[in-house]
């Protein structure tokens, strides 16, 4: 069993971490990537720039931070639900309605995401969450093809297809477009296109 010690020190440090993640999405935000060094996160956090370091090697780690961040705090939010949805029809109405109603709740976290992904040094097409996004959406629809609920269909174009309506969802919510009608057009438009009598 840990010792009250160790305990209270492991909370310390993944509180500190939380702390410099929400500090480098700040920090973004409001400079962009290219300007967001360490030294302006440990102005902006009051502290040194070795506190940084003594938790993340690099800025590239903690922008990395920020990523992993982003995408756990939309499993945790989604995932339960996708996975308890009663039909591939359901998963893929919440996976699409869910990530709208999500990009609207953390708008400062998109942002910044969006900004790293930007980056030539951070591409999308790099990282795992991103790869496991897709594969999800991909084991879906193939779901639904084996029961007859979606049409037959290529998952990977399908999957694909969804994830760049997300995208132009999210680039429209954040210069101000309505998430509720962004969430309504994109589910039924999906659920129009993967069905087998139309």
């Amino acid at each position: 069993m840990p010792s009250a010690r160790t305990s209270n020190t492991t909370f310390t440090h993944e509180a500190r971490r939380a702390q410099l993640i929400e500090t480098a999405i700040a920090v973004i935000n409001d400079v962009g990537v290219e300007r967001a060094s360490l030294s302006r996160m440990a102005d902006r956090a009051g502290i040194s720039r070795g506190v940084i370091t003594y938790h993340f090697t690099d800025r590239d780690t903690l922008l990395s931070a920020v990523v992993e961040h982003v995408y756990s705090l939309a499993t945790d939010i989604l995932g339960d639900r996708v996975r308890a949805a009663g039909s591939p029809r359901a998963a893929l109405s919440i996976f699409i309605g869910g990530s709208i109603g999500f990009y609207a709740r953390h708008a400062p976290e998109m942002a910044a995401l969006t900004a790293i992904y930007r980056s030539p040094d951070h591409p999308r097409s790099g990282r795992g969450e991103h790869a496991a996004e897709l594969l999800e959406l991909e084991s879906i629809l193939s779901a639904g093809i084996r029961t007859g609920e979606f049409a037959d269909c290529d998952p990977t174009i399908v999957a694909g297809t969804i994830r760049a309506g997300l995208d132009a969802a999210l680039a429209r919510i954040a210069v101000g477009g309505d998430a509720e009608h962004e969430k309504r057009e994109l589910v039924a438009l999906f659920d129009r296109a993967t069905r087998g009598d139309t």
